[in-house]
């Protein structure tokens, strides 16, 4: 095989190598076609941004015009805003909720807190401990407003107050309809808002009702129906009965545990209207003595009466309106 170096290069060649070589760029030429890029690049892309820039403007004014809108007519899920007035304590399983009028009305659970300046419904029956002393209880299918620490509006429904007395000493409870503003003075007393009218039944203890123009106390065993036209009327009611079963399904819990029979005995009597009689002085006696043991949460005032009684000696009777009870055996009862 033939070796043969590199060809002679021609004269056009040589003159096309020598023309194209091209020296590096110095720092100072790779500075200044960077400055014209970055100057042509703004020139194309800036008023293409501020075309955009009402447009966010008013995006932002929407949203502040919508959250300013939230703040006056309604309130989020999670709102605290308000004084604290009283703490679910039990509710069935319907429940009741929060009325949002921007959101979706938010339910509570138990142990949360009610708070003035606030709406509910009550789809259900619930039970309120108002701080300060006593509950409030709402029947199902009730509306109410928190209007300040001491004071409900009934829009409808109907609600039961339970305030026993000296338990609020330094603080008053009123209760308000459009027939007006209804004060406790020691009482428990149930109050119903129905087609725009109103009706007090006084349980216990008695009533101040302040109309616009009049003022008078409402005393327990009296029924007041105020009509739309404001025309009153009065009649006797019973403390216990059906007129206030549905309270009873919302009793306050009561602990049972190493406590005196007589304390629960009282209990039950009060929360279901009916005298307590006791058949003499000897089971006077043994019932202040008697510890009770075990739990009776989650059950009615009478049912519970009759879980702790077959515990015992005694027997207990329920005629009309009272409670009596003795030891099987013992004497003919008399009122306590």
């Amino acid at each position: 095989m033939n070796e043969r170096g590199p060809m002679p290069e021609s004269a056009e060649e040589r003159v096309l190598r020598e023309n194209l070589s091209v020296r590096a760029l110095s720092p100072e030429a790779l500075q200044r076609i960077r400055q014209a890029t970055e100057a042509e690049w703004r020139a194309n892309i800036e008023p293409a941004r501020r075309r955009w820039i009402p447009y966010a403007a008013a995006a932002s004014a929407v949203l502040l015009a919508l959250a300013g809108t939230w703040s006056l007519l309604g309130r989020g899920p999670a709102s605290v805003s308000g004084a604290s007035v009283a703490r679910l304590e039990r509710a069935d399983p319907a429940g009741v909720v929060e009325v949002l009028r921007l959101w979706r009305d938010a339910k509570l659970n138990v142990g949360q807190e009610i708070r003035d300046g606030h709406d509910f419904a009550s789809r259900g029956a619930t039970l309120f401990a108002l701080h300060g002393g006593g509950n409030l209880r709402f029947a199902p299918g009730s509306r109410f407003e928190v209007v300040a620490g001491n004071t409900v509006r009934l829009d409808r429904g109907e609600m039961y107050v339970d305030i026993p007395p000296g338990s609020r000493p330094s603080q008053s409870f009123v209760a308000i309809t459009a027939a007006g503003e209804f004060r406790h003075v020691g009482t428990q007393f149930a109050l119903a808002v129905v087609d725009g009218e109103t009706r007090l039944r006084v349980r216990e203890g008695s009533v101040q009702w302040q109309a616009a123009d009049s003022e008078s106390t409402v005393e327990a065993g009296t029924e007041v129906f105020i009509g739309r036209d404001q025309r009153v009327t009065r009649r006797t009611i019973e403390s216990s009965g059906s007129y206030w079963a549905w309270t009873q399904s919302m009793a306050p819990a009561v602990d049972i545990e190493n406590r005196p029979l007589s304390e629960f005995l009282d209990w039950v009597a009060r929360e279901t209207g009916r005298k307590l009689i006791i058949a003499d002085d000897d089971t006077r006696r043994q019932i202040a003595t008697i510890r009770m043991h075990g739990d009776v949460h989650g059950l009615e005032p009478l049912q519970a009466l009759k879980a702790v009684v077959a515990s015992t000696s005694l027997h207990v009777d329920l005629p009309a309106g009272a409670i009596r009870v003795s030891f099987a055996g013992g004497s003919p009862a008399s009122p306590r």
